[in-house]
């Protein structure tokens, strides 16, 4: 009996050392993954993420009240704060003010939009344009001082740019995208704003160029991006290159390579990344080094964020299902943040096989002490 039990005992030992290793490997796996889950939501989607100008937070849209509202989070996804709200507004395309103190976004149904800026700290909304169509992705400029949005009228889509109080509005193109061209008249990304407030850029009526203009008055765009590709969604970056996407679409796969150029040049470019499984839009941080993307992975719509180091670029390369994703620590915080469930179980088979040890002993012990 005695022996039995010294076995039993070496087993549990031994139960217990894999268990405990397998909980620690459970905990490196899971936060292996540069790729960032900052929304956990059920049967609700959370879209256009956008950096705040120090990239210490995030907005976003989000149904997950009925209608969508925007949300704002810390870059971990910690601390999320709904900024607007309202059963008969709905708000989407959040853009952050350069001071970080605002947000612009478009608000209405499917027939009627309008621009609005929505202080972060009072909630207090102030609109912007009165167009009677739909304005649509607000941009702010970097001075502040003026927005760019899109307005779609009669069958046809325009870049303008107004004052942020509305006044001084002009149209700087001309059909940009026109439904009688069998053409694209619903904006899928917001125009994007030179650091020096000069230049916009823009994607063509067909998604599938890169558009640069002046952003003091109205002209001729030049088209940076080479023919024959689907390339759209620039972004400026502070150092004043653009970063843009260029999507390949197959019959049984699509992937996405990331571009850099300056936009002088319309030939030469760097590409920054290759083969990423995501189709965007994307958000870029101002130097280009964060990356955020809404994707439906996990069964519906979630934020998520990644490195575009060279981890970072390889998980998105990777099939999408196989990357572990880390998700932020909520409010209510496990006993012992960090781990996954797996690692849970291990610890608590662990703790028994731990318990299992003390009681042998003790009964070992009873015996010994009755035998003498």
């Amino acid at each position: 009996m005695s022996a039995n039990a010294g076995r039993l005992l070496i087993g549990l030992r031994i139960i217990l050392l894999a268990l405990t290793l397998g909980s620690f490997t459970t905990l490196v796996t899971s936060a292996a993954s540069p790729i960032r889950q900052l929304t956990d939501t059920t049967d609700m989607s959370n879209l256009r993420p956008t950096w705040s100008p120090n990239g210490k937070r995030i907005a976003y849209q989000s149904n997950r009240d009925g209608t969508f509202h925007i949300y704002v989070m810390d870059a971990d996804g910690a601390n999320t704060k709904q900024i607007s709200s309202g059963g008969d507004v709905d708000d989407r395309h959040p853009a952050w003010s350069p001071d970080g103190n605002a947000i612009a976004v478009d608000s209405g149904d499917a027939t009627h939009r309008e621009i609005w800026i929505i202080d972060i700290s009072s909630q207090r909304r102030t609109q912007v344009t009165k167009t009677g169509q739909i304005a649509t992705f607000p941009s702010w400029s970097p001075d502040g001082k003026r927005l760019a949005f899109y307005v779609y009228n009669a069958g046809t889509m325009d870049v303008w740019t107004a004052a942020r109080d509305g006044s001084g509005s002009v149209q700087m193109t001309k059909e940009l995208a026109s439904e009688k061209n069998s053409q694209c008249t619903f904006a899928c990304h917001s125009v994007r704003w030179s650091p020096d407030n000069t230049r916009i850029a823009f994607s063509d009526g067909d998604l599938s160029r890169v558009l640069v203009t002046s952003a003091v008055r109205p002209g001729e765009s030049t088209a940076i991006s080479p023919e024959g590709e689907r390339s759209h969604f620039p972004v400026f970056l502070s150092n004043g290159q653009i970063l843009y996407i260029t999507e390949h679409l197959s019959i049984d796969k699509s992937w996405t390579d990331l571009w850099l150029q300056q936009p002088e040049s319309t030939t030469q470019r760097d590409q920054l990344a290759q083969g990423i499984l995501a189709q965007g839009p994307f958000e870029f941080s101002a130097d280009g080094s964060q990356l955020l993307f809404a994707s439906p992975r996990s069964g519906n719509f979630e934020i998520y964020a990644v490195t575009l180091d060279a981890a970072g670029i390889a998980a998105m390369a990777t099939n999408p299902n196989a990357v572990t994703i880390v998700r932020p620590t909520k409010a209510s915080q496990p006993l012992l943040p960090g781990l996954s469930p797996e690692a849970y179980v291990f610890l608590g088979l662990g703790f028994f096989a731990l318990v299992a040890e003390v009681a042998y002993r003790v009964l070992r012990r009873r015996r010994r002490a009755s035998a003498s």
